[in-house]
């Protein structure tokens, strides 16, 4: 679907929601989104094959792909709606991230205990993890479609040889 790119305006007002919902919330800019998201993906949809990542979850120029398309296309394991919201009720210890995937902003809060399902709920797309990328929470906004919950430990390991080495290109929407 076509989506228009967030303009500077929206993101800057996402992130005052941000602040205003839970506090201190730092942007990060010590390297790009996209690398996130990446790194996201792989820990959270390991058993994702790359071409669906690519097509399902990965913004494209003109088209907006959701990092949750992972979990609502159900190509990887996770809670979802009742359960997930049980696993997250207290929000996470420590530092978190939050992502607002349109908005394409990505912002850390120092304690992810502020956090639980209801008070995320104002937000559509929103995903937030730990620093270090051991716990996942994703709210859509679209009642059809989760919450979703997935923890590190949670994605099965795959013994199996991979059939071919891929790399994923990093690039920067314009």
């Amino acid at each position: 679907m076509f989506v228009k790119k967030a303009t500077p305006a929206e993101i800057a007002g996402a992130k005052e929601k941000l602040e205003r919902a839970f506090g201190e919330v730092i942007p990060v800019e010590d390297m790009p989104v996209r690398e996130y998201m990446i790194k996201w993906l792989s820990v959270f949809a390991a058993d994702m094959t790359v071409y669906d990542a690519k097509s399902f979850c990965l913004p494209k120029l003109l088209y907006r792909n959701y990092l949750w398309h992972a979990f609502s296309f159900q190509k990887t394991d996770c809670y979802v709606d009742e359960d997930a919201e049980e696993a997250f009720k207290n929000g996470f210890e420590g530092e978190c991230y939050i992502l607002l995937n349109r908005e394409n902003l990505l912002c850390k809060i120092p304690d992810g205990r502020v956090l639980n399902p209801e008070n995320v709920k104002e937000f559509d797309n929103f995903i937030v993890f730990t620093a270090d990328f051991s716990e996942t929470f994703v709210h859509t906004g679209n009642e059809e479609f989760g919450p979703y919950y997935k923890s590190a430990d949670m994605a099965q390991i795959d013994d199996s040889e991979p059939e071919e080495e891929i790399e994923v290109e990093i690039f920067e929407e314009e």
